[in-house]
């Protein structure tokens, strides 16, 4: 590629322009989280999602229940709902009762109390308020992502890639928006995986009388490691398309098979979501 550099010489009253052929990376310093690698998009989207955030921890005696709900609510939905289980706040810390395995992130203690949560388990929906609290009861899990479904406006797309490489994933997104959107949005790239086996502690029948699960499965988790509210734009024109794309490192303890990544844009300033997607790793 051909890069133009501009060399001002004090003694000329004149600017020189010097051309020739180098590596646009020798030029091109990216934005932390960033990457110039690029994965192919394999995820297209063309209708609204919403995302559920369960907040959860392995002492939550009453979290089995909601996350066999969860999982109830990924199958009713499919592509129209993003689910994340967040492990934050005082039943999420480890001990050696669960040999201290510890699912924390700073992002997701960072959201527990932004959000003002402190029973669990509890539900973040589009973080969108519902009255004047973002918590919602898992038994009204059901109900806000139907409302939110049908009255959040459909104005972005998002298309996803990914790719496993040695020790990272690369992530492609290109953002369509559907519309004009005259405000700064973020963008979140993060790591969900699931089958991980663990201790949790019970209450729910459904699993037996047992107060500890000793070979309980987490789905959903939230790991460590994603590029978090990064800056997306300033604004949209309609049918402005964005691409850009972003490199997390690989944690030894993931297993990557069980994997996906899940990219959500919000309101720099509400924090609502408006839009989210979810794709596989490849």
């Amino acid at each position: 590629m051909k890069i133009l550099r501009y060399l001002t010489l004090a003694v000329l009253p004149f600017v020189f322009f010097a051309c020739d052929n180098m590596d646009e990376n020798e030029y091109l310093i990216y934005p932390e989280g960033e990457t110039p690698e690029t994965a192919p998009i394999t995820k297209t989207q063309n209708s609204q999602a919403v995302l559920l955030e369960d907040y959860t921890g392995w002492q939550c005696t009453n979290c089995p229940a909601a996350a066999a709900l969860l999982n109830d609510l990924s199958d009713k939905y499919g592509e129209n709902l993003v689910a994340m289980s967040v492990h934050a706040g005082g039943f999420a810390k480890p001990a050696p009762a669960n040999n201290n395995v510890d699912f924390r992130t700073s992002y997701g203690e960072k959201w527990n109390t932004d959000f003002g949560l402190s029973s669990y388990p509890v539900g973040v929906i589009n973080r969108k308020k519902s009255g004047t609290e973002f918590s919602v009861k898992k038994d009204e899990w059901d109900a806000r992502v139907s409302e939110l479904l049908s009255s959040t406006e459909h104005v972005m797309n998002i298309d996803l890639g990914a790719v496993k490489k040695d020790g990272y994933f690369v992530v492609s997104t290109r953002i369509t928006a559907l519309k004009e959107i005259s405000r700064t949005t973020l963008i979140s790239v993060a790591v969900l995986e699931s089958g991980i086996k663990g201790i949790q502690k019970n209450m729910d029948p459904n699993y037996g009388d047992t107060p500890i699960i000793e070979n309980y499965t987490f789905n959903h988790v939230l790991r460590t490691n994603g590029r978090i509210d990064l800056l997306l734009r300033d604004n949209f024109s309609a049918n402005q398309i964005h691409e850009k794309n972003y490199r997390i490192d690989i944690d030894p303890s993931w297993n990557t098979d069980n994997c996906k990544i899940i990219v959500f844009v919000t309101d720099a300033e509400t924090g609502e979501v408006i839009q989210a997607n979810e794709t596989d790793i490849n």
